[in-house]
């Protein structure tokens, strides 16, 4: 069962970040032909003068497909 996990900063409302899941599974389903009820999708807020320091915990480098000013390749805490 595929899951989905978005990170971003706060300030969205939930329907937008349900709009956002919605489109993320539909895209998934389509792009690998599978039942949407077998895809799950989270979207967690983190504050951003924590998000770079998360993300680099949270995520091992070689998971980061592509970077972001937030958290550039590269720059990652050693801690894992």
């Amino acid at each position: 069962m595929p899951h989905i996990a978005v990170n971003m900063y706060p300030g969205r409302d939930e329907a937008t970040k349900r709009d956002i899941a919605e489109k993320l599974q539909q895209f998934y389903v389509e792009t690998f032909g599978t039942d949407p009820e077998a895809v799950s999708v989270s979207i967690v807020e983190i504050p951003g003068e924590e998000f770079s320091e998360t993300i680099q915990q949270r995520y091992r480098p070689g998971d980061l497909y592509l970077s972001s000013r937030a958290v550039p390749a590269g720059e990652y805490i050693r801690r894992r």
